[in-house]
């Protein structure tokens, strides 16, 4: 309105004509500081990028790699606590009734006070020739026990569990703690760690592994928030919260194997975090992919198939290591993937945590995770399913 004013006032005067133009600039100048300070105030507050297969991420494509920027980019962005629940509401659904000393402390603040963010690379632990015993483990982290710890000063926004699924890779596993405990606890999490191991001889299924996870879990410890997590990933910036939001988050979104880029826009593998209503919703994973490939893709179907967004924190938060590994004997390339895959919205309500077929064949307690090992019937499982 006033840069108005000022135009009008300086017609057919040469002086108020210089006198205005100053203004006029100055008028500009203004306007522009003031959008720049309102777009930094609000998007310092921002939700994780939401990405829908077919849409733009952030109003830029990412299957080539980009990634939307952000004037938070390399801070602390807060997620949802839990899906329509307000910070009180999350408080009382996060107690845990067996334990009324917890109930007692405050809060965890929704920032944790020791964060460091971006890890130097020199503290990253992936060499498995340097892997920590389980004995030198237990001794770094003797306030661990029975597979995870809590925050002693203050209540835990939410119950966490870390689920691994593995077979023949100890070494990775131990460095995957060495590096993941110190930032959970960092992160005031109260959480417990999974590592489901497939015995036997029969081909590597992970997704069914994770789908064994989410059971075994809900029963030892009733967790508000999975993280269903590969071994050899090992997280570099501890502002990648370990929490659960109103949306499936793909956390594992710029590994260094990959140049710290998204391969392709669509993928959901590596780690992912989903609150038990959202995993059970979008029925799991499916328990049809045996050996190596395919089981992310079908389950970044099931995401959107129920309804559900897949989020992201910027590429400069959602970091990490690859340790490097040969591929497992009884891991190669599975070839019913594709097939599995184009065919998947056929099956996945009847396929998945409706469906296990499992035997549970040991649990071991050893202090810094559970241990659980499961046969895997693969011979009935395709046979069920008309795949044999």
């Amino acid at each position: 309105m006033w840069c108005r004013r000022l135009a009008t006032l300086a017609r057919g005067h040469p002086y108020r004509s210089a006198c205005a133009l100053l203004a006029l600039f100055a008028c500009t100048q203004l306007m522009i500081n003031s959008s720049l300070v309102c777009s930094v105030l609000f998007s310092q507050r921002a939700e994780p990028a939401i990405y829908t297969p077919g849409l733009p991420l952030g109003g830029r494509h990412i299957a080539n790699g980009t990634a939307p920027t952000s004037a938070a980019a390399g801070r602390l962005i807060d997620l949802p606590l839990l899906d329509g629940n307000s910070s009180a509401s999350l408080a009382e659904a996060d107690l845990d009734p067996a334990d009324s000393a917890a109930s007692k402390l405050p809060l965890c603040p929704n920032v944790p006070p020791k964060l460091r963010g971006l890890l130097p690379k020199a503290e990253i632990l992936s060499d498995p020739v340097r892997s920590p015993s389980w004995s030198e483990l237990a001794a770094q982290f003797p306030d661990v026990r029975h597979g995870g710890s809590r925050p002693a000063d203050c209540q835990a926004r939410q119950r966490v569990a870390i689920v691994v699924p593995f077979r023949n890779r100890d070494a990775h596993l131990r460095l995957f703690l060495a590096n993941l405990v110190p930032m959970l606890q960092r992160q005031q999490l109260h959480f417990k760690v999974f590592a489901i191991e497939q015995a036997g001889t029969t081909r590597f299924n992970r997704a069914m592994l994770f789908n064994i996870g989410f059971k075994e879990a809900m029963r030892l410890f009733k967790p508000n928030c999975f993280i269903f997590h590969d071994v050899d990933l090992l997280p570099e910036h501890d502002h990648n919260m370990y929490r659960c939001g109103a949306h499936p988050r793909h956390m594992s979104a710029a590994v260094d194997k990959f140049k710290y880029r998204l391969p392709y826009a669509t993928i959901f593998g590596g780690a992912c975090a989903l609150t038990p209503r959202q995993f059970k919703a979008i029925n799991g994973f499916s328990n049809l992919f045996f050996g190596w490939g395919g089981e992310d893709d079908d389950f970044a179907n099931r995401v959107v198939w129920s309804g559900f967004k897949i989020s992201r924190y910027p590429l400069s938060i959602a970091r990490y290591t690859m340790i490097k590994h040969k591929t497992e004997e009884k891991n190669k390339p599975n070839p019913m993937r594709f097939k599995l895959i184009k065919f998947g919205k056929k099956r996945w309500h009847s396929d998945g945590l409706n469906s296990l077929q499992y035997t549970v064949s040991r649990v071991q307690d050893r202090q810094l995770a559970y241990f659980i090992s499961v046969e895997i019937p693969e011979s009935q499982i395709l046979r069920r399913a008309k795949l044999l």
